[in-house]
């Protein structure tokens, strides 16, 4: 049976440096749990937090109702991955995967069977004899996964376990990873700074920065409507520009540079006139149009890359933004050619430039 964890108000110092401080989250049973960030923003800690390998300096983590911070690391009942796989090379993969097992004196009968089953699962049992220098990279990584659900683990957690992979594997290997964990239906805490292996991935995802958690939401949720603007930057490409709030009689219009406005009718109601802003428009998100009253610009570069055609465009306010263009729906457009932007309003998000948090209303 899948368990929750609950990390309420955990700190995680280092002499005088707090990488943490008072973090909390409930993790729901038998859901794949993403930790996303960037490099050094708490997310291996909290994992290493998880699963014992780091110490806890205030707050507490449960496995359901139990408490284990003081919970060695061989008695959390937990499987670990890690990002450079961690198998014994002298090894073969049945040795490897059995490891654990006879860690916990399971005779041999059981034995076999349980690895035999796990080999299945994960897709090895043809490379059962092998070494792992026999392995592909992906071949390595089911090896690892196998060795940490063959214990049957009450929570699986995973350290960037696909970075060490080419693109074309990374892609293989998050797919079969996301049909495992479903199969086995394990609570899992997953690690990684990918936002599309998140977005892909994950029924849940917490994007930290600086040891806080910036949002937490379904992937959908967190790419449509981020919280803030580090959010909005950090999950897909997105540029920012420069706005001003107007109120008019028939509801709220955001004022971008050239004096080009858009209605939009999901602005929170505390929004005041003449407030600043700053519009988060990803690169799909700007229409090239005709109309001159739109925002005006350059065409720096033109990449094509098959289906759509990006443009690097600078506007006549200096903000250089990108804008993608499907390819059937207009000619390419020359480098230095004069162009005008509109955006879709359902779509983009607004923040205010103080606090770089949303104005767009909850659920809009």
């Amino acid at each position: 049976m899948s368990v929750a964890i609950h990390i309420d108000k955990v700190v995680k110092k280092y002499e005088d440096h707090t990488v943490i401080n008072g973090l909390s989250l409930t993790i729901k049973p038998g859901e794949l749990f993403t930790l996303l960030g960037p490099s050094g923003c708490g997310k291996t800690t909290l994992l290493r937090m998880i699963i014992g390998f780091n110490s806890i300096e205030g707050g507490a983590i449960k496995v359901d109702d139990q408490v284990i911070n003081t919970i060695p690391v061989n008695k959390r009942k937990m499987g670990m991955v890690f990002q450079n796989y961690a198998i014994f090379p002298h090894m073969t993969v049945e040795e490897n995967i059995a490891f654990g097992l006879k860690a916990q004196n399971v005779d041999k009968k059981n034995m076999q069977s349980r690895i035999n089953e796990m080999m299945k699962v994960v897709r090895i049992e043809d490379h059962h004899a092998k070494k792992p220098d026999k392995l592909s990279g992906g071949q390595q990584q089911r090896v690892a996964l196998a060795r940490a659900l063959v214990i049957n683990p009450k929570v699986l957690l995973m350290d960037e376990p696909l970075s060490n992979l080419d693109a074309k594997l990374r892609v293989e290997m998050r797919n079969a990873i996301k049909e495992i964990q479903q199969e086995v239906g394990i609570t899992t805490v997953y690690v990684t700074h990918d936002q599309e292996e998140a977005l892909a991935i994950s029924d849940r995802i917490a994007v930290m920065n600086k040891g806080i958690i910036q949002q937490i939401g379904k992937p959908e949720n967190i790419y449509l409507r981020p919280n803030n603007l580090f959010v909005a930057q950090f999950i897909g490409t997105s540029n920012v520009v420069k706005g001003i709030v107007e109120k008019h009689q028939d509801g709220n219009y955001v004022v971008f540079n050239d004096g080009y406005r858009e209605k939009l009718n999901n602005l929170v109601d505390t929004v005041k006139v003449g407030q600043q802003v700053l519009a988060s428009v990803r690169p799909q998100e700007f229409v090239v149009t005709t109309d001159t009253s739109a925002i005006a610009g350059v065409v720096d570069k033109t990449m094509f890359l098959g289906i759509n055609t990006h443009y690097f465009i600078t506007l006549t306010s200096g903000e250089k933004v990108e804008v993608v263009q499907n390819i059937e729906d207009h000619a390419i457009i020359p480098e230095g050619t004069a162009v005008h932007l509109k955006v879709k309003p359902k779509l983009i998000n607004v923040f205010d430039a103080a606090s770089e948090m949303t104005l767009i209303k909850a659920g809009e």
